[in-house]
């Protein structure tokens, strides 16, 4: 599995190339480095460790003077980054440089909760966007207010099941569902 990061600005980025790839080659194994054109550079990596890729383009950000900002995908399988990289470029073209320094899916979701598409919601939810057992689990969690055990008994199955349905839902789509902020916006896209 591997992830991506679209850096973005405003300016010109073509003078930053070199230190933008010292920089993230430096706490990533990059198996990819494209610059996209002037203002849009691409990379695919590979990383078990957490990286603080906030904390990261914050710090490039005012190295370089200029309004930046920076997309961290989920964790995907190389066949799915073309799609995805596609559909997130749709998504950013609405969103201002200037508003987010940092952006992933959550952040994306969270400034586009009203206007969520039948793609956007597809996106989200991945594999399990048609899987019916998965979503209506996840469903009944929440409105069992995130207890594991009345929402076992709701849907009638154990509660290690649930358990291990709910992990495989944060796996597949890097929402916790058991963090009330991953909740939240998953519980919206849902009932639309």
């Amino acid at each position: 599995m591997k992830r991506y990061l679209i850096i973005e600005s405003k300016l010109n980025i073509l003078e930053h190339v070199d230190l933008i790839e010292s920089l993230f080659s430096a706490v990533v194994f990059l198996h990819r480095f494209e610059v996209k054109n002037d203002h849009s550079i691409f990379m695919v990596f590979e990383s078990e460790k957490a990286t603080d890729f906030e904390g990261l383009i914050l710090n490039l950000k005012t190295d370089i003077f200029t309004d930046i900002r920076l997309y961290v995908s989920p964790q995907l399988h190389e066949h799915d980054i073309a799609e995805h990289f596609d559909f997130v470029q749709s998504l950013l073209k609405q969103i201002s440089i200037a508003k987010y320094a940092y952006l992933d899916e959550k952040i994306i979701l969270k400034d586009q909760l009203l206007q969520v598409t039948k793609e956007h919601k597809q996106h989200i939810l991945s594999k399990y966007y048609q899987d019916q057992v998965m979503l209506d689990t996840v469903k009944a969690y929440l409105e069992s207010n995130q207890n594991m055990s009345l929402a076992a008994k709701k849907i009638y199955i154990h509660r290690n099941t649930l358990i291990q349905r709910i992990d495989k839902f944060y796996q597949v789509t890097d929402f916790d569902v058991r963090n009330f902020n991953d909740a939240f916006l998953i519980y919206h896209i849902l009932i639309k």
